[in-house]
């Protein structure tokens, strides 16, 4: 039997990820199928891996300029998002330019974290048929089962909800300090960091926490993924403090719980109402800024994404609809790795079953589907049984 890919879209199809490529991803996979907490389902823990995995790849690049001193915590912050981290748990808010990465980076750093976490979850469930490729723009994701001949294509429309700072004990030798912030902040310049001892530092209801990561991983130009699965497997019950504590952020972004502390760590939170001294001002006296605006939408869950997103499948559709794919089956749709939890209902839902055709071809009855699946670790809509088969996760809670 010729399991070779169709000629058609052979040229389209990249490097397949390999299940070990990213060791973090691989960890994070292997804790989250161990894990049997009943509070926090798989499809979850899956999600919150993929965060991790992509805070690996941000902050290979940290930088030792603009760190935020806070005086409360005695801790020196690299920050994602525009706010002291440890004053924001305690309802006091400073703010402080993050360290987003340029719009160019996240999408192909958040699509190569999404193919690791599935590849690894491939790889951990025995689905051995099944493999994860990159692919020619504007597919961000091939998965391909050679044993029954099917290739689905993706749009990867991917955001952290939660992209944890990095943080490091102040001394009086850790920061070159420079301008002084409300509320005993300063910024400064972080001084031998690519020798200091850092860690991530994970909000959660019962008190913050860190995972740490190894002295001399920050700093140098790498990821973090080795030094951070070396410190899960040196503690592994940090995974489901961890789980839990994204678990929570997840329920206050779905909810919009300002009055939640968590919630001020997820993307596109916005700004406080009333956030006080430490927040600047226009000359006018209005405030300015936000913790998190909306460019950092979560997951599928902004709205020029999903309008992007849902011509992108179309695309490929006219592109490939058509084509001799032989005996394969050809399944196109979206990817990413959490649902529009806010804009499902109107941007989403509505559209998911559309089917469509060329209008000289209707009498053949040649019509196909928008979407044959619109997947995601915490919700997917699945049109053909293959995807619910292979991209399992949600069965055990049926989301």
């Amino acid at each position: 039997m010729n399991n070779a890919l169709p000629k058609t879209l052979a040229p389209k199809i990249g490097e397949a990820t390999a299940p070990d490529q990213n060791p973090l991803a691989m960890a994070l996979v292997g804790m989250a199928l161990r894990e049997t907490s009943p509070e926090i389902p798989l499809s979850l823990r899956l999600a919150a891996s993929f965060d991790l995995v992509v805070a690996s790849k941000f902050y290979q690049y940290v930088k030792p300029e603009a760190w935020l001193w806070c005086g409360h915590a005695e801790r020196d912050f690299y920050t994602y998002l525009n706010a002291c981290p440890a004053c924001t748990l305690q309802g006091r808010f400073v703010h402080q330019p993050g360290h987003k990465p340029g719009s160019g980076q996240i999408g192909p750093t958040t699509a190569l974290a999404f193919r690791e976490v599935v590849s690894a979850y491939f790889h951990q469930t025995g689905k051995n048929d099944c493999r994860v490729h990159n692919a020619s723009e504007p597919i961000d994701l091939a998965v391909v089962d050679e044993a029954r001949r099917v290739v689905f294509l993706a749009e990867v429309k991917a955001a952290p909800l939660f992209t944890p700072p990095v943080c490091r004990t102040h001394s009086a030798s850790s920061m070159q300090t420079g301008a002084t912030l409300a509320h005993n902040h300063t910024v400064g310049i972080s001084r031998n960091l690519h020798l200091a001892e850092c860690a991530l530092f994970i909000p959660s209801p019962d008190g913050p926490f860190e995972i740490q990561v190894e002295a001399g991983s920050i700093g140098q130009d790498r990821p973090l993924d080795l030094a951070l699965a070396d410190s899960l497997a040196r503690e592994p019950s940090i995974a489901l403090r961890y789980f839990r504590a994204w678990a929570a952020m997840w329920g206050a972004y779905g909810e919009k719980r300002a009055e939640d502390p968590v919630f001020w760590f997820t993307g596109a939170c916005g700004r406080p109402p009333s956030p006080g001294d430490g927040w600047p001002r226009e000359a006018s006296g209005k405030l300015k800024g936000s913790i998190s605006d909306g460019k950092t939408s979560v997951g599928l869950d902004r709205t020029d994404d999903i309008k992007k997103a849902t011509f992108q499948a179309l695309k490929l559709g006219v592109e490939n609809r058509r084509t001799d794919t032989g005996n394969w089956t050809l399944l196109i749709g979206l990817a990413s790795n959490v649902h529009a939890a806010r804009h499902y209902e109107g941007y989403l839902k509505p559209y998911e079953d559309i089917i469509w055709g060329w209008g000289e071809d209707r009498a053949a009855g040649d019509l196909y589907n928008l979407f044959d699946g619109i997947v995601s670790f915490t919700r997917s809509h699945m049109r053909h049984e293959w995807l619910r088969q292979v991209l399992d996760w949600q069965e055990e809670d049926h989301a």
